[in-house]
């Protein structure tokens, strides 16, 4: 009946062009590690028309960070679909489109990664009934997450008390770091540089904690403020960078102003 009517449509009006509807997926995979989806954030998607900057269509790549299996530990050969399951994470939307149009599509994310977030474009033709599915479009992520927890912003000490320098470290899909397993611990070097004056007056190799935690311990000897920038690598050629800093002030002033916190 549909084609009966699709027909008679172009036999009454031979100058028609009927819209059809046309499918995009969109996924985020982190190099060397698992889709990109809701554990960390997930990626914000905005789609625009590549000639004009009209936004089409926008949303969230959401789920899970797929099949450890299919994506670690098999061979990857051509035409293997990696996303397989359903919740592995994505972004799909339909448009419904007379004529190729050319997209522009910003990737933003993970959103929970802090100064280590990307933003990543990629260009395309949708043609009419052409949808991009499976896989669809994929965008791989380079780098780590690294966020500091220890010291706190603006934490207080007194001098030559112990400041532990900590922070997670992890692959953009949020996947876990530990000793003898697929981010193998041994393979991350973490290290913490301590600026005072604008001078780097430390450089510590933070070493492995708990699962993705990096740990070491300074003892600052100067009152003042302390900035500490944490970079942190592994052999995938992924980089990040996490910041924090400190105060460090007299003891008597210390003293004074933690018993009326």
């Amino acid at each position: 009946m549909k084609r009966i009517i699709i027909l008679l449509l172009f036999l009454l009006f031979p100058g028609i062009c009927l819209s059809t509807p046309t499918r995009l997926v969109v996924r985020v995979r982190a190099n060397d590690a698992k889709f990109v989806g809701t554990a960390v954030g997930g990626v914000k998607v905005i789609i625009r028309d590549y000639f004009t900057g009209k936004i089409l269509a926008t949303g969230m790549i959401e789920g899970g960070t797929g099949n450890t299996k299919v994506l670690m530990k098999e061979p990857i050969v051509r035409g293997k679909i990696l996303s397989v399951g359903k919740n592995t994470a994505k972004f799909e939307c339909v448009f419904d489109i007379k004529e190729p149009v050319k997209i522009q599509i910003d990737a933003i994310g993970p959103l929970s990664a802090g100064i280590d977030m990307h933003k990543e474009t990629k260009t395309v033709w949708l043609i009419p009934g052409k949808d991009i599915k499976g896989d669809g479009i994929m965008f791989v992520f380079y780098g780590l997450i690294v966020h500091p927890y220890s010291p706190k912003p603006h934490q207080f000490y007194f001098p030559r008390k112990k400041v532990i320098i900590g922070a997670h470290v992890a692959p953009m899909c949020g996947c876990p770091v530990k000793p003898k397993c697929l981010w193998d611990a041994k393979n991350f070097k973490v290290v913490a540089h301590v600026i005072y004056n604008k001078k780097e007056i430390a450089k510590i190799p933070l070493m492995w904690k708990s699962v993705s935690d990096f740990e070491a311990e300074f003892i600052p000897k100067a009152c003042g403020g302390y900035k500490v920038i944490i970079t942190a690598y592994d052999n995938a050629n992924n980089t990040g960078v996490g910041i924090t800093g400190f105060v460090v002030i007299p003891k008597k002033k210390y003293d004074i102003l933690m018993k009326w916190r």
